[in-house]
């Protein structure tokens, strides 16, 4: 039996043949559905005790010419594919899927940058407890003020509420028995306060992560320039083609690809590009996770996705309604019974890096506290104005006020 298998990235470059290369797995990087779906079509025709005979094809799913493993099924000049396919209305009338047996999903690689938020430090409150916490400020002032029993109490005591709040210290203590124990209450409730508002900002931090586009229009908008792993199916099937029931795909095209020359390259180049924050580099995801390893881990956080084959599961093919169909059907069962498929997968298939710093918060940028700044320099410009203003009216005091006033002499002594 005839195992129509592509070539996919094999050339002259690997010094070996074409048999060799499918069952080399020292570079999983390099066409492993391609390998998983050809040891799977291998172990079926071992288990019929069938001759193999492997026949290689140029391309996958290329319906043009006989030069693809498509046609070579479709016409009945192979029996078994050693690559895999996804299910299609259009190919069922041409083909019979075999056995489920690789999962499958393609799309855009890139690091992004969690975009900065001038209200991150409002965020971890609602509204609603922003204004119960200023309700509370006042009530918890107009309380202190009504038990205060020296002068400096009453005029320092919303100064006293209001750094209390804020975890810095208050030298306003009461006198009185009643006002020490409102102070308590208001350092309580301003530490619970405060250690609700701590933790609320590092999940909200957590929460954050990457920001950057999420769809195929928001990449066509962003900054990001686009490259993309040069496959015929990917070629034939997303991007040299139109594809009018794809609409998000025709706008992505249009403003990215026609001002671009280079953007087929190896996944190698395109990693590199992708490391250096430019660009998005399109490939299926199995073959980009083993280079991954060049990314730092901060950036291996802040890797996004955007799918343009969302995760799906593939089939071996054959025939469609031919001589061999169920037996290859009855093989592909016994490949899954006996575990060989989830085996001959776990062989190929290549897990993400993980995100070592996942249970850390995402750093705060100048951009999150620019607000503050500006605030904090604006009181700093009015503190100024004010202390200027109150030398004028001193100043003009003295001038409109007799000599020898008691209040002068006073001011006199002060001076």
């Amino acid at each position: 039996m005839r195992i129509a298998t592509p070539m996919g990235h094999y050339d002259e470059s690997y010094s070996g043949t074409f048999a060799d290369y499918v069952h080399d797995n020292t570079r999983p990087e390099r066409d492993s559905a391609i390998r998983c779906g050809y040891g799977a079509s291998s172990l079926v025709l071992e288990w019929l005790k069938a001759k193999e005979v492997l026949t290689q094809v140029e391309m996958w799913g290329t319906e043009v010419g006989n030069r693809s493993m498509f046609t070579r099924l479709a016409d009945g000049t192979s029996e078994l594919s050693g690559g895999i396919l996804r299910v299609q209305k259009k190919r069922l009338s041409k083909l019979d899927y075999i056995v489920p047996l690789w999962p499958f999903k393609v799309g855009f690689t890139y690091v992004s940058e969690r975009e900065s938020s001038s209200n991150m430090f409002v965020m971890p409150f609602t509204g609603a407890t922003w204004i119960a916490c200023a309700v509370i400020t006042v009530i918890l002032a107009l309380a202190q003020r009504a038990t205060a029993m020296a002068p400096s109490e009453k005029e320092g005591a919303f100064v006293a509420v209001l750094a209390t709040w804020l975890q810095q210290d208050a030298s306003a203590v009461p006198e009185g028995a009643s006002g020490r124990l409102t102070f308590m209450v208001l350092s309580v409730c301003s530490m619970l306060v405060y250690a609700y508002y701590t933790s609320a900002i590092v999940s909200a931090l957590m929460s954050a992560g990457g920001g950057g586009p999420t769809s195929l229009r928001a990449l066509a908008d962003s900054r990001y320039s686009l490259a993309s792993e040069d496959y015929d199916w990917i070629r034939y099937h997303m991007f040299d083609v139109f594809k009018p029931d794809w609409p998000e795909m025709e706008y992505l095209k249009r403003k990215k690809l026609q001002s671009m020359t280079n953007f087929y390259m190896g996944t190698e180049a395109g990693m590199q590009l992708v490391k250096e924050g430019t660009i998005a580099y399109h490939a299926e995801y199995n073959h980009v996770y083993p280079l991954m390893k060049i990314l730092s881990d901060d950036q291996v956080c802040k890797l996004q996705y955007v799918h343009t084959v969302p995760p799906v599961m593939t089939w071996l093919i054959t025939t469609r309604r031919g001589q061999w169909t169920d037996v290859l059907r009855t093989g592909g069962g016994w490949l899954l019974e006996t575990g060989l498929g989830k085996r001959m997968v776990s062989r190929w298939q290549v897990k993400p890096p993980p995100c070592r710093a996942a249970l850390l918060a995402e750093r705060v940028s100048y951009g999150d506290v620019a607000p503050l700044i500006i605030l904090t320099a604006v009181g700093f410009i009015a503190a100024i104005a004010l202390l200027l203003l109150e030398r004028s009216v001193f100043k003009w005091r003295m001038k409109v006020k007799p000599i020898g006033s008691d209040d002068a002499q006073e001011e006199d002594m002060i001076d």
